[in-house]
């Protein structure tokens, strides 16, 4: 009798352990997905660097970016896309990686051509 008394204790005790476990992979336990105010204006996102337009100190800001990496991608400029940094060598793939998510490269949008009007000479009545 005393050992039933045990396996049902240490069963009784397995299954308590094991229920918040069981909660979660059965999707019942509470979300961690949501952060609280004060995390979240934390961990916002710095807006993405173009690197068509963005100065040598912006540039150095993005993780892994040197002082020689950014005259190099001003040298290069323009881009048609980021991934023309690796390219032309300018980034290797590991670099081009870790800053992909934090760079954009627009392309400079040209206005439309307005033609200058001909200005033609008044006409002047001949004078009789």
């Amino acid at each position: 009798m005393t050992r039933s008394f045990k396996s049902r204790t240490l069963f009784a005790l397995a299954l308590a352990m094991a229920f918040p476990i069981a909660a979660y992979a059965a999707g019942t336990a509470k979300s961690t997905t949501a952060k609280p105010a004060h995390v979240a204006s934390h961990t916002k996102r710095a807006p993405a660097v173009d690197i068509n337009t963005a100065s040598k100190e912006d540039l150095m800001k993005l993780p892994g970016i040197t002082e020689e990496t950014a005259q190099k991608i001003i040298d290069g400029r323009p881009f048609k896309s980021k991934a023309e940094l690796t390219k032309k060598q300018i980034l290797t793939k590991a670099e081009y990686s870790k800053v992909r998510g934090r760079m954009i490269a627009k392309q400079e949008t040209k206005a439309p051509e307005t033609k200058a009007m001909e200005s033609t000479p008044p006409s002047t009545p001949e004078s009789k």
